[in-house]
């Protein structure tokens, strides 16, 4: 879980740094959908101090963050097909943006957290 930590801490960390190299060069677009990447990494880690706050037991950590990976991010494929189907770029870039973050935290919590 600590290495999981690290990881994901590290990435909110990087998008924030992104976010402020890119404002400085004005381009406000990529640097709200680093906003975005950083957000979805900053949920997860809440969401893995909120696994740590509800047991001390690793088993139940785990399965609490596993239903997290699968249940917070429900809605953004949706949005996502949504956006698309729209015609609507912006939103299906965010979105896409959101999806990648999140296959990202998934990668790090099957290779981190055995």
């Amino acid at each position: 879980m600590d290495e999981l930590m690290k990881a994901l801490q590290a990435k909110v960390e990087e998008a924030a740094q992104s976010v402020s190299a890119l404002q400085a060069e004005d381009r406000i677009d990529d640097a709200n959908l680093e906003k975005i990447r950083g957000n979805v990494y900053g949920i997860f880690v809440s969401v893995l101090q909120a696994a740590e706050k509800q047991s001390p037991d690793d088993v139940t950590r785990r399965e609490f963050f596993e239903r997290n990976l699968e249940r917070i991010p429900s809605g953004w494929s949706q949005a996502q097909a949504a956006a698309a189907r729209r015609g609507d770029t912006v939103r299906l870039v965010q979105e896409n943006v959101k999806l990648a973050a999140l296959d990202e935290v998934e990668r790090a919590f099957y290779e981190l957290w055995r």
